[in-house]
């Protein structure tokens, strides 16, 4: 079952999920607002983040592809690609078009 109420994610389901959206930390610093500092040392030494902090970084995560599994009687916690192999080709595809991000003139 996917976990949708807690905002709490571990620092090695972080760390998964980045690994499997393929995303660095600036990146993730990016899209979530938390610092690359603050992401790198949650995801080093457990270090805890404001729970404004760690919702903005989940909510990132999910919105490039994670999706959160919260531990149940069939396993631990952990993290997978929302999409299906298919869908990320597609969106590989996608962010490859036209140059890097704010290279265009669209508004």
């Amino acid at each position: 079952m996917v976990e949708t109420h807690n905002s709490m994610i571990s620092p090695q389901q972080c760390r998964a999920a980045r690994i499997l959206i393929q995303v660095d930390r600036p990146l993730l610093a990016a899209a979530s607002g938390v610092s690359a500092q603050a992401i790198l040392s949650f995801e080093r030494s457990g270090r805890s983040l404001p729970d404004a902090e760690m919702l903005a970084l989940r909510q990132a995560l999910e919105g490039l592809g994670a999706e959160f599994i919260r531990e149940d009687a069939m396993g631990g916690a952990g993290v997978r690609l929302r999409f299906d192999a298919d869908q990320s080709r597609k969106i590989s595809d996608w962010e490859a078009e036209g140059g890097r991000v704010g290279d265009d003139d669209v508004p």
